[in-house]
């Protein structure tokens, strides 16, 4: 193999190596923002698994946390004492 070859595919490797460490990372910070997410609404790590598990959608839930953020959102602007 020639010298200029052995180098790129090194190099690609390299990059290769870098991407599917990247995107690992963003699948571990997307899941741990889904977890804070759900948690603000009352469904614990656990909760999830087992939704997930039973077939839900990450869309379906994703909806699901939504519904229940804004569902937070209006009880507090119709008592605000409950801020305090």
């Amino acid at each position: 193999m020639p010298a200029a070859l052995h180098q790129t595919t090194n190099i690609l490797d390299v990059l290769l190596t870098h991407l599917h460490e990247s995107h690992q990372v963003s699948v571990y910070e997307a899941v741990e923002r889904l977890a804070q997410a759900s948690e603000s609404v009352g469904l614990d790590a656990l909760n999830l698994v087992r939704m997930l598990d039973r077939g839900i959608s990450f869309e379906q839930l994703l909806v699901l946390i939504e519904a229940q953020m804004e569902c937070s959102q209006r009880k507090e602007q119709r008592d605000p004492r409950q801020n305090v």
